[in-house]
């Protein structure tokens, strides 16, 4: 329940953090797009400014009436002044200009006081103006004039409240802006710390798993480690129990009535212990010699022929048992190249055929075949001697075992052994099958091509290595 709950917090955790993250992310943009926002519409800036300008243009107005008034033939142009008030008064009636004076209050007076000097001033210039018609404009003028100098005033004063206003928003935006920051630096941190400790948990399961992976290696070697001494015990107290005995029962012999024997009976007697003592000496021999020529062992992969590596394992058998008949027979018709060690090859297939001999009657032959089959060159050895049990096939190339039908012969349980593990240094494979009675058939098998030899070497050096480590 802990582990499940302890995993729920390490998915739920570190994924509302990042919803917080995006939320504060999300709120901080929103923040700095009112802020552009506000200092693109500040109107109020440009107010004064518009004012000043109308009120300007609305006193030179003012003057050029009264000059026209005082001088009628003054060279005062007041339709060019007019023009230019009418220009200030159309800028100032604009959206946000318009919009700012509504905002102080002044708008409505302002247009109304513009409309009516508008209104008159559209009499200027022509023949039916009259004195009459500058005077009124004149104090027309005068009225919108202390209007614009009131809106200026209250402008100003806008335009500081709302400068004030806005550094006030923006001091506080800044200050939001920057305690979600602080909140966005918390999450981010928070989501580093998740990652970290995350990383640091793979690591430790990941040194978790090779440990695993070690001990079950290590559980494994002793695995192997005390099968190999079990096979080695019952080996021993098969092969080595039987000549000790001779040994025994022919020195209690001597002991007890060599007094009484004639010296052909004492001579007899201790050829049989002689005999005994050379068994025991061959099968210590054979099994330092096994491990000294796996340990000194190279491997040299080239192109070969099987089938002619084959006919030369039989060759040098028939030199050993010449009474015996081999029989060859090669299937592929020339084509059985394959990537191996040539020397390493005719060694396992001479093991293979000196089982066949050795656990098979004499009358019996032993037959050799070179076939292909499935992409593989296999050359199989048969005999037709005593098989093996179905109990006992599984473990025939494990070291130093020995089937229950072969305890009467002398050997090791090394042969079949170094036979494999030849083999699978050439990345090629040994296999058996066998019936109890009816005989055994030992099959080598290589790839059928010659393009793997990098490959194997490269795979043979690995073993290698392995070993070496291994030791």
């Amino acid at each position: 329940m802990g582990f499940v709950r302890s995993r729920v917090l390490g998915y739920v955790l570190p994924i509302l953090a990042i919803v917080v993250l995006t939320v504060l992310l999300t709120v901080t943009l929103f923040r700095l797009a009112d802020i552009q926002r506000a200092i693109r519409n500040n109107v109020n800036d440009n107010m004064v400014w518009v004012i000043y300008q109308t009120h300007i243009e609305s006193l030179m107005l003012a003057d050029a009436v009264q000059h026209r008034l005082v001088d009628p033939e003054s060279a005062h142009d007041i339709t060019h002044r007019y023009q230019m008030f009418l220009s200030r008064i159309s800028v100032l009636n604009d959206g946000p200009q318009k919009r700012a004076l509504q905002a102080i209050g002044m708008a409505d007076m302002i247009a109304g006081q513009a409309e009516t000097v508008l209104r008159l001033g559209n009499r200027i210039g022509t023949a039916r103006a009259g004195q009459t018609d500058y005077e009124h404009l004149r104090s027309a003028l005068n009225e919108l004039n202390a209007l614009l100098f009131n809106a200026s005033n209250m402008a100003m004063v806008a335009q500081w409240e709302e400068a004030g206003a806005r550094i006030d928003t923006y001091r506080n935006a800044v200050l939001a802006i920057f305690f979600l920051m602080i909140g966005i630096w918390g999450g981010s941190a928070f989501i580093s710390i998740q990652l970290l400790l995350a990383l640091k948990k793979t690591r430790d399961n990941e040194r978790s798993r090779q440990r695993e992976i070690e001990l079950r290696k290590q559980l494994e070697n002793e695995r192997k480690i005390s099968e190999l001494y079990r096979s080695f015990g019952s080996m021993v107290s098969h092969q080595f129990r039987t000549p000790l005995a001779i040994i025994d029962a022919t020195m209690q012999r001597l002991i007890r009535a060599g007094n009484r024997m004639d010296t052909d009976e004492v001579k007899r007697r201790a050829a049989k212990a002689r005999e005994a003592v050379q068994r025991l000496t061959y099968l210590i021999e054979n099994i330092l010699q096994a491990d000294r020529f796996m340990e000194q062992l190279e491997v040299t992969i080239r192109s070969c022929n099987l089938a002619h590596l084959a006919q030369q394992a039989v060759a040098e058998q028939k030199l050993l048992a010449s009474a015996r008949e081999i029989q060859f027979l090669d299937e592929t018709g020339g084509a059985s190249t394959v990537a191996c060690d040539p020397v390493l090859t005719i060694q396992i297939i001479g093991n293979l055929l000196s089982n066949a001999i050795k656990y098979s009657n004499d009358p019996m032959p032993v037959s050799v075949r070179v076939y292909r089959e499935a992409g593989w060159v296999c050359c199989a050895v048969r005999d037709y001697g005593r098989g093996i049990s179905k109990d006992d096939l599984p473990h025939v190339f494990k070291r130093y075992f020995r089937a229950r039908t072969a305890t009467d012969v002398v050997g090791t349980g090394i042969g079949l052994h170094i036979a494999s593990e030849l083999a699978s240094l050439q990345q090629g494979k040994v296999y058996a099958s066998s019936e109890p009675g009816e005989g055994s058939i030992f099959i080598l098998c290589f790839l059928g091509n010659h393009e793997g030899e990098q490959v194997v070497n490269m795979v043979r050096s690995e073993r290698m290595s392995d070993k070496e480590n291994g030791s």
